[in-house]
């Protein structure tokens, strides 16, 4: 049986590949999303994250007006203003975020904005029943003697496309068939992360400093922590059906981490591999026992953060190893090419993963158009789409790098001090 045929295929339908998927629909290119997971739990992480304005700007170019609107009406509220505290609760400024942006980096971050990721992966699917396939995890691809490709699937099926675009993340197999050489490594760095209701929060009498600001922890020695909260218009979620409320699959979902529909507050630390404990103890950690583990590094901290802690939800407590792509050179360019953390992967500092993703498919769609429209070739859209995908999100893993250096190596330093 011959390949069904799509213009454009994309593995992958995390938030750069559906906005693509979103962005070419609305241009009238024909489009299929292939998604290996069938239900948000296979992936999604029930944080949020910092929109930046080079998101939005790709999300108003590629999404229909209705659907922008609705990312607008269900965005949640953050804190609009920083903190800086000790350990001792005592307040040493307003720099609550380590520093802000690198040197010559344009501070786009909108910090009062605060995107439920999977409220996000709601809006972004709207619309493209038919185009997203989920279940389908992806094998390999085969250039065709017209350059077009075919994309193989685990359970057999194929599909032929103009173009093959990797969205599958940070362990793409696209990438390691187009790119071979391009590599991430394990920064070392270990997150850990956690929520709690706001109702919780008030029944726990958490303080307003850690609800009403964006709180940063500074300790004399030992590594930070950041408190922020997120606060959801049900009114508005109403208003638009399943957009920013619970799915279907919420029935078989235990606990609160994949709740996008309730109002909380969350916190984030990191620390250097070995120093909570052995990945190999880490991975057989519950929440409750990852929470104990960090309780025990801060337990003379002030209570007041050591309540935000210890009535912490513990079905939401994650634990993320941080990795980094490596620098890559152009490559030849063919009808193959990737997009977001499928190419340059990179920390959570910063807040440029996700956008990053979401900028690269406002990058790809007009290339994408101008091709079709026969405004320029094909291969030629492609490689102008790459060298600037390649120049900023070279500079975006490089910038996050350093904040994550810059914020958890101080953590280090701060307790070397204190030894001597």
């Amino acid at each position: 049986m011959p390949s069904e045929h799509v213009e454009v295929a994309i593995v992958g339908g995390g938030p750069g590949g559906l906005t693509l998927a979103q962005g070419l629909k609305k241009n009238g290119i024909g489009v299929a999303v292939f998604e290996k997971d069938r239900a948000r739990t296979d992936y999604v992480q029930g944080f949020r994250l910092r929109i930046r304005q080079r998101g939005i700007d790709s999300l108003i170019a590629n999404l229909p007006p209705e659907l922008y609107e609705a990312f607008v009406a269900t965005l949640g509220q953050a804190p609009d203003r920083n903190i800086l505290l000790d350990e001792n609760f005592e307040t040493l400024g307003e720099d609550a975020w380590g520093g802000g942006n690198a040197q010559g980096e344009v501070d786009d971050t909108h910090i009062e904005k605060s995107v439920s990721r999977i409220t996000l992966r709601q809006v972004l699917l709207s619309g493209l029943d038919g185009v997203v396939r989920h279940g389908k995890v992806f094998s390999r691809y085969e250039e065709q003697p017209d350059g077009s490709v075919t994309a193989h699937f685990e359970d057999g099926s194929t599909i032929h496309a103009d173009v093959l675009v990797g969205a599958d993340g940070a362990r793409s197999r696209v990438r390691q068939q187009l790119v071979p050489h391009a590599r991430s490594f394990d920064t070392g760095v270990r997150r850990l992360a956690g929520k709690m209701t706001l109702h919780a929060a008030a029944l726990h009498q958490i303080s307003p400093l850690l609800l009403d600001y964006n709180a940063g922890i500074r300790p004399s020695e030992g590594h930070g922590l950041m408190v922020t909260s997120h606060r959801v218009n049900v009114e508005a979620y109403r208003r638009y059906g399943l957009i920013g409320l619970d799915d279907d699959t919420h029935k078989d979902i235990a606990g609160f981490h994949f709740n996008n529909t309730t109002s909380y507050v969350w916190w984030n630390t990191a620390y250097e591999k070995g120093e909570l404990a052995t990945d190999e103890m880490l991975a057989k950690l519950s929440g409750a026992d990852l929470l104990d583990l960090l309780v025990s590094k801060i337990g003379h901290w002030h209570p007041e953060i050591l309540n935000l802690i210890r009535h912490t939800d513990p079905s939401t407590v994650a634990l993320l190893h941080v990795h980094s792509s490596e620098p890559v050179d152009p490559w030849p360019t063919k009808r193959v090419t990737l997009l977001g953390d499928a190419i340059h992967a990179m920390t959570y500092f910063r807040a440029l993963g996700g956008n990053t993703a979401i900028y690269d498919a406002g990058l790809l769609v007009p290339e994408l158009v101008a091709a079709k429209r026969g405004d320029k070739p094909l291969l030629q859209a492609l490689s102008h789409y790459e060298a600037r995908m390649l120049e900023h999100g070279a500079k975006a893993v490089r910038s996050s790098l350093t904040a994550m250096q810059k914020n958890v190596l101080s953590g280090r330093r701060r307790q070397q001090e204190a030894a001597e």
